[in-house]
């Protein structure tokens, strides 16, 4: 099973536990108990937003909370829904794992093994980070002067403010710090996960490739290529499934963070509390460190198999065959094209893509500015 590859052991270990993956009969209601409270939640999220419409910057506030929780469920309903590919992704990436684990090439291990500390080190920070950004949100509604729930929330004809359906309605948002958490980050952990090790595997792709050079006789050399060649169309294949499995809520989550951060750039345009300012920018930095690890990490990615075109490039031929020489050939044309992951099956995932997203957030707060300026 997944869960004991080290390089996913921690979010599939926590989504198995939560039946949101490998459900059995008996766990398949955890599903059901995690994520209903979440959307009755969010649906008084949406009531509470629809009484700050005359509030600017408290309804632009609010929305930032409603559209984070919403996308949490996005994440974890489109996991539940896409369960049996996410399953069959995981057990391609296990039968890869486990062949490269069981090798006898040093190097090959060494770098799985990086990917796999890279990978934990970046779910812990995610899971820990989370956890104490809501708990600091729940800490700091107690220090307001006015009552105010952590994440506002209303419903028809009932006074929210009021002894004792306050105090009621804040204890049972206490959970959130461990439920939004585990619901919000592993999406994001795995994500980063599945591009290590795609970037791991090519890799070690440019390292056989490097070795072609010191065999010694010609049919080593040959053997060596075809395995190249075999193992690219292995991590061509699995970058493809890759994004066929993430791209279309990836590319959702682009456009409702560019849109947000748009809104939470205009709000410190008209606000002049420095705690909301404060806040504010944290909730730019959240939204956009999630961005910026998708993309950061697709990249890596495709930069990486940009090297391994090089190092196909670099392969010492001139002493070979024509059977060699016309196998490297055609696969120097197929290593031509880089292995890119594409947000919404459109925009490749690149450095590039992330800026320009920023550029367009930033193009629509100045436009949104210049009209109210006026």
């Amino acid at each position: 099973m997944a869960e004991d590859i080290a390089l996913v052991a921690i979010n599939v270990g926590i989504w198995r536990r939560l039946a949101v993956l490998y459900p059995s009969p008996t766990t398949r209601w955890r599903k059901y108990a995690f994520v209903l409270p979440v959307c009755l939640m969010n649906l008084m999220q949406f009531i509470f937003l629809l009484r700050m419409w005359g509030d600017l910057p408290a309804f632009i506030l609010n929305l930032f909370f409603f559209s984070a929780i919403l996308n949490a469920l996005m994440r974890t309903l489109f996991v539940m829904w896409k369960r049996l590919a996410f399953e069959k992704f995981l057990e391609q990436l296990t039968h890869i794992y486990r062949e490269i684990e069981a090798s006898s090439d040093e190097c090959s291990r060494n770098l799985l093994a990086m990917a796999v500390a890279e990978s934990r080190r970046l779910a812990i920070f995610n899971l820990t980070a989370s956890f104490l950004d809501i708990l600091g949100a729940l800490i700091f509604a107690l220090f307001l002067e006015q009552r105010t729930h952590p994440f506002g929330v209303a419903l028809p004809g009932m006074d929210m403010q009021r002894t004792p359906v306050y105090q009621i309605l804040y204890v049972l948002q206490l959970p959130t710090p461990v439920v939004l958490t585990i619901m919000y980050m592993p999406f994001v952990s795995l994500f980063a996960a599945f591009a290590l090790f795609g970037r791991a595997l090519l890799q070690i792709l440019a390292h056989k490739l490097s070795r072609i050079g010191q065999l010694q006789s010609e049919e080593q050399r040959y053997q060596m290529l075809i395995a190249c060649i075999q193992l690219h169309i292995t991590i061509a294949r699995y970058v493809r499934n890759l994004t066929a499995l993430v791209s279309s809520i990836i590319g959702a989550e682009a456009l409702i963070f560019g849109g947000i951060i748009c809104a939470l750039l205009f709000c410190l345009n008209i606000i002049t509390s420095q705690t909301q300012m404060i806040s504010i920018i944290m909730y730019i930095s959240t939204m956009l460190y999630v961005l910026y690890t998708y993309y950061n990490r697709a990249n890596d990615l495709m930069i990486e198999s940009l090297r391994v075109s090089q190092a196909v490039y670099n392969v010492p031929w001139l002493e070979c065959g024509m059977a060699f020489r016309r196998t490297l050939l055609i696969f120097l044309m197929q290593t031509q094209r880089p292995l890119v992951i594409k947000a919404g099956h459109v925009y490749p995932m690149t450095l590039a893509m992330f800026q320009s997203l920023l550029n367009a957030s930033y193009s629509y707060f100045t436009m949104l500015r210049g009209v109210t300026n006026k």
